[in-house]
Formats: structure tokens, sequence, C-alpha cells
């Protein structure tokens, strides 16, 4: 059967799931901030959404340019340099004394986060090949849920207990100590030795063959129009737009129901969504196995019963713990998505031989979605209160269930690719 990794595999996926743990705590803590923030500064929803917008923007042009740009660069510097680059980010929000200051910040932060991704899916490639990118993918999805639960116990505490700038100060020395710890356990390409042992691990002649599968790359038209792409990004829209505007606005909803219970109860009760978003991903995970592992059923799956738990939140808006239960099986449901788009439905284009290209757009739709989540998100519930946020999740996520099950029609296309061409 062969072990989970070999031992250099255990090193590198440790050093990538290090970094991008560390790069969730430098990004998520901003939710947990919020509510602090926007009391100290006196700013409406719809401003406070635009930390969230103007993120999201940059962070998605950032992933298309860094996308081209790590394949000339060393990958392990890359992730040092963002890393920093996110702490210190952090700290000029911590540090900010008016709202321009504090929004350029956390814009720049997304510059800084945009570098992150795209060489801890390089150091994958090249570092796990065959069985072993399945296991990694689910793998390193999990610095999801642990980055958000350490980005909110960080962040939530020290802005209840003490002040919403330590939010930011803390994370800021987390970040950077996690991408040193990271830049120290990487390397970036892998030795005969590692290849040989990966090899003697891997019973199977996938490992072997998979760069021989490339024959024609396919042209990038006939990519997006002709395999159910566009179908699939317009799909990543709409998660991403539920998805964080859970992620962000979760702790404000939950604290504004629980006004006048004891100091920290509603940092506690937020902690249900990271611990149920974990669930999402391993619930995703057994779905995709029952679904003959077709990455784009599961996602139609999962976006119906992300719809129909939203619609739900409407019936426990008015019950702090029950919210943030709902809150956490919506988001769950989009977490458990978050692999099938990121990772594995790029992989279905090996044989056209566009995995990374494809990889980097999807990202870049999804946070298109996640920009929307924070200014429009914030703007609905200052003209029309939380409940109508949470009937446009339904009506999204259900949207995004139909465009998943549309793509499936042309999907077959990619498998043939490589065998007419």
């Amino acid at each position: 059967m062969g072990k989970i990794f070999t031992k250099a595999q255990w090193r590198i996926f440790i050093g990538c799931f290090v970094a991008y743990a560390g790069a969730y705590v430098a990004r998520l803590n901003l939710s947990a901030a919020l509510p602090g923030m926007m009391a100290n500064m006196s700013l409406t929803d719809a401003q406070g959404g635009m930390f969230q917008t103007g993120f999201a923007l940059i962070y998605a042009a950032g992933q298309l340019v860094n996308g081209s740009l790590v394949d000339k660069i060393s990958a392990r510097k890359y992730i040092l340099i963002g890393t920093v680059a996110s702490a210190l980010c952090n700290v000029m929000v911590g540090a900010g004394q008016s709202y321009g200051i504090l929004l350029a910040g956390w814009c720049l932060n997304g510059v800084a986060q945009s570098m992150l991704w795209t060489p801890v899916v390089k150091m994958m490639a090249t570092w796990f090949h065959g069985k072993f990118r399945g296991r990694v993918s689910f793998g390193i999805s999990m610095t999801l849920i642990v980055g958000h639960l350490l980005a909110w116990a960080i962040a939530g505490f020290m802005a209840e207990m003490f002040t919403w700038r330590l939010s930011f100060f803390i994370p800021a020395a987390v970040i950077a100590s996690m991408g040193i710890l990271a830049f120290i356990l990487l390397r970036d390409k892998p030795t005969e030795e590692d290849l040989a042992e990966e090899m003697a691990n891997d019973s199977s002649d996938s490992a072997k063959t998979e760069a021989e599968v490339v024959k024609n790359v396919m042209p990038v038209k006939q990519m997006v129009m002709g395999t159910g792409l566009l179908m699939v990004l317009m799909c990543c829209i709409g998660n991403g737009f539920v998805r964080d505007g859970v992620i962000t606005w979760a702790p404000t909803i939950i604290g504004s129901i629980g006004a006048g219970m004891p100091e920290g109860s509603s940092v506690i009760v937020s902690l249900i969504i990271p611990v149920l978003n974990f669930i999402g991903v391993l619930v995703g995970k057994r779905v995709y196995a029952r679904l003959g592992n077709n990455a784009r059923r599961c996602v139609m799956v999962l976006m119906v019963v992300s719809s129909a738990l939203s619609i739900l939140v409407l019936l426990g808006s008015k019950m702090m713990v029950l919210c943030a239960l709902l809150l956490g099986m919506t988001c769950a449901a989009t977490y458990g998505i978050n692999p099938m788009l990121t990772t594995l439905i790029p992989m279905e284009y090996t044989q056209a031989g566009r995995v990374g290209l494809v990889a980097g757009v999807i990202d870049c739709f999804i946070y298109l979605g996640s920009s929307l989540a924070g200014i429009a998100t914030g703007a609905m519930s200052d003209a029309m209160g939380w409940n109508a946020v949470f009937i446009t999740w339904c009506i999204v996520a259900a949207a995004g269930a139909l465009l998943a099950k549309l793509s499936l029609r042309d999907r077959n296309k990619l498998f043939d690719w490589g065998i007419n061409e």
C-alpha cells in the first residue's frame, strides 16, 4: 500500500501547510477585528465592507500576475517575501489612525497575500505526483480551517479583551514566524534520491507517466467555451460571495444578536464556524468519492446544500447559538467545495496542458465573488437588514448549483483531448 507521503514529501507538506495557515491568520483576522474597528472609527457597514472588497479585487488580480512570475522565481523565496510583506501590512493597519490608512494597508495586504497560493501550488506540483496529489490537495485545504480557527481565536479575543489593534499586531508576528519556519523547511526541487523514494512508494505507474500525458496544449478559447469552464467560473463567483460573506460578517451578525451577553461570549460562539468548516471539508471529500470522483457534480450537490442552509439562517436569526450553528453549516458546505474548485477541477485539465492557468483563473474568480461579499453585503445590510442578505445567499448558491450542473455537459471533452489530437 505504501506510506501516505515519503519523508521528503512530509517536510514539504508541513512547510506549505505552515506557510498557508499563517497566511489565513493574517487575512481572516479582519472579520474578527471589524466590529471594533467600525465602532472606533464610526464606520458604516458599507465602509467596513470596503476592506474585504478592496482586498479581494487586488488579490484576484494578483493571482494572475503571480501565477506567471512564480514560474521564473524560487517558490521558497517567494513564500518568504509574501509572508513577511503581509506581516508588515498588518502592522500598518494596526497602527493606522485614519480610515484611509487602514484601507490602504489592507489593500496592500491583498498584494502580499496574492504571492502565497501560486508558489504553494508550484511546490505541490513539483513534489507530489500520481496518487499523492489527491492526498496533498485535501491535506492542504485544512490550512483554511486551522488558519480560520487561529485567526478568530487570536483576533477575536484581542479585540474583545484589549483592543482591535492587537488583532493585527499579533497575527503579524504569527505570519512572519511561520514564513521563516516554512523557508527553513521547504526546498524548491526534489533530489534524485527523493524521486526514487516517491517511485518506490507508488505502486502505480501514474507518477512515472504523468509528464507524458500532454500532447497538445488546448487553445484558451476552446478551454473556456468548450469544456464548461465558463460555467465553472460563474459558479466560483457565487461560491466566493457566499463563503466570504459568511466569513466576513458572521462575527458582526452574531455579536449583534449577543448584545448584552457576557464579555467574550460572542467570540466563543463564533468559533463554532471554523470547527464546522473542518467537518465540511471532510464531508466534501466523502461526497467526492461517492460521486465517482466527479468534482463538478460534487460542487453542484454542496451548493444545493449551501442554498438550503442559508435560507434556514432566517429561522435562527434571533438566537445567537442557533444562528452561529446555521451560519457555520452554510459556510461548511462552501468550504467542502473549495478543494474541488481550487485543485481538483484544475487537475481535469492535465491532458489539455492548462492546469496552472485554470488554477489561477479559478482562484481569481472566487475572489471576484469575495469582493462582492464585502461592500455589496454591507450595503445590503444597511439598506434592507440581514434577512435580505440571507435570502440573497440562498439565491446565489442555488444559481451556482445550476451552473455546476450545466458545466458537466462538456466535461468529457477534456478527457478526449489527448486521444483525438
